[in-house]
C-alpha cells in the first residue's frame, strides 16, 4: 500500500535515505530511522543507482473535479438551496449530487459526495433559526453608526447603561445531552403543562468603563404587559438615580403609550432601541442562556419548585462578576 504523504514529502524521505546510505549507514539502520521496511530502502537505492525517473504524480484515479470546479461548487452551495429551486433551504447529499451533475455533468454517489464535502472542509450541522423580519444590513449599520453614538453619550454623561429583556420559563424544562449505553435512550420525566409560566424581566446595569455590572430581575406568574414594565423600571430607578441610557428591543410593551409616557416623565432616561430581531446584540440574552443551562434537566412538580430553581440560577449569576462579564463579552458589540 502506498504510504501517506504527497509526492514532495515522499521524495524528501527518499533523499534522506540516500544521504544516510552515503554516510555509511546500513540498510537496516536507515529503515529503522525512517520507519520503513528494508525492502523499501533497497528499492530506493536501486532507483538512485540506475536513474529510474521520479514519479511526478501519486498513483491512483484522478479526481473527478478540479480545484477550480471545487471552488465554483462551494460558491454555489453558499448561495443556499433556495437559490437552486428547493422549497426548503438546506442541503442533503442527494441534492448536492444533483447540483454537481447540473454544473459539471459528473455523477457522485451519496458516499462520494460526503467524502468530497469532507475534503472541502464542510460538515453536517444543525441549522440555526433566524427571523424572517431580520435585516442584516440594518443591523450592520446600527453597529457601525448608532452603537458608537450610544457609547459616547453613555460615557460623556457618566450614565448607567440599562439593558433590558424579558423571558419565560415553564414546567417543561430544556433538555441537555448525556451519556448512556448505545441503543438505550435515557429519559427524563417532566410535566406537559404549557399554561403555567414564570415570566421574568431582567436588566443589566453597566457603569462607564465597565467597572461595575449589576443584575436586577423581577418575576411574574402572569402574562406581561406595560404595567409590569413600568413596575420594573421603577424598581431599577432605585438602583440608578442619575442619568440612564436605556437600551432595549422594540417589543410592543416597550413602545406602548403608557411606557413611553413614563419615560417622558423621567427626562434623565435616554431611550434607544436594538435593531429588529437581533438578540445577539443584547447581553441580557446570555443571562437567559445561563438560566436555561442551570434549569436544564430539572423536572419541577409545580410552579413553586420552578420559581425556587430559577431564583437560585439568578443568584448564581448575580453574585459572579465572571458570569456577568461573560454576558457582555458574548454580545456582538464592541465595548472599547
Amino acid at each position: 500500500m502506498r504510504p501517506y504523504g504527497t509526492s514532495e514529502q515522499l521524495q524528501v524521505r527518499r533523499d534522506q535515505a540516500i544521504n544516510l546510505l552515503k554516510q555509511g549507514k546500513t540498510v537496516a539502520e536507515v529503515a529503522a530511522q525512517l520507519k520503513v521496511t528494508e525492502r523499501t530502502v533497497y528499492r530506493w537505492k536501486y532507483e538512485q543507482k540506475y536513474g529510474k525517473p521520479k514519479s511526478e504524480r501519486p498513483p491512483g484515479k484522478p479526481a473527478y473535479l478540479s480545484k477550480e470546479q471545487l471552488q465554483q461548487l462551494e460558491k454555489e452551495l453558499l448561495k443556499g438551496a433556495y437559490a437552486h429551486g428547493y422549497s426548503e433551504d438546506y442541503w442533503t447529499l442527494d441534492r448536492i449530487g444533483h447540483l454537481i451533475w447540473d454544473l459539471f455533468q459528473v455523477r457522485y454517489t451519496p458516499s462520494g459526495v460526503w467524502r468530497l464535502l469532507q475534503k472541502m472542509g464542510w460538515s453536517c450541522q444543525k441549522v440555526q433559526r433566524l427571523a424572517i423580519q431580520r435585516n442584516d444590513e440594518k443591523i450592520r449599520r446600527w453597529k457601525r453608526w448608532v452603537w458608537p453614538k450610544i457609547k459616547k453619550k453613555w460615557r460623556l454623561l457618566k450614565a448607567i447603561l440599562l439593558l433590558i429583556d424579558e423571558a419565560g420559563f415553564c414546567l417543561i424544562s430544556p433538555l441537555k445531552r448525556t451519556w448512556a449505553p448505545r441503543g438505550q435512550t435515557p429519559t427524563v420525566r417532566t410535566s406537559l403543562d404549557h399554561r403555567q409560566r414564570l415570566n421574568l424581566l431582567a436588566a443589566l446595569l453597566v457603569s462607564p468603563q465597565l467597572r461595575k455590572i449589576r443584575l436586577s430581575v423581577r418575576s411574574f406568574r402572569c402574562a406581561l404587559n406595560s404595567d409590569h414594565v413600568i413596575l420594573f423600571l421603577q424598581q431599577v430607578l432605585w438602583l440608578a438615580p442619575g442619568h440612564i441610557i436605556l437600551l432595549w428591543d422594540r417589543h410592543r410593551m416597550h413602545l406602548s403609550s403608557a411606557t413611553q409616557a413614563f419615560i417622558e416623565n423621567h427626562p434623565h432616561i435616554h431611550q434607544y432601541h436594538f435593531p429588529t430581531c437581533a438578540p445577539e446584540l443584547n447581553p441580557v440574552e446570555f443571562v437567559w442562556t445561563q438560566l436555561n443551562e442551570y434549569t436544564a434537566g430539572f423536572a419541577p412538580h409545580n410552579m413553586d419548585e420552578l420559581w425556587d430553581r430559577v431564583q437560585a440560577g439568578i443568584a448564581r449569576t448575580r453574585v459572579s462578576k465572571k458570569r456577568l462579564r461573560a454576558c457582555l463579552k458574548a454580545a456582538d458589540l464592541s465595548w472599547k
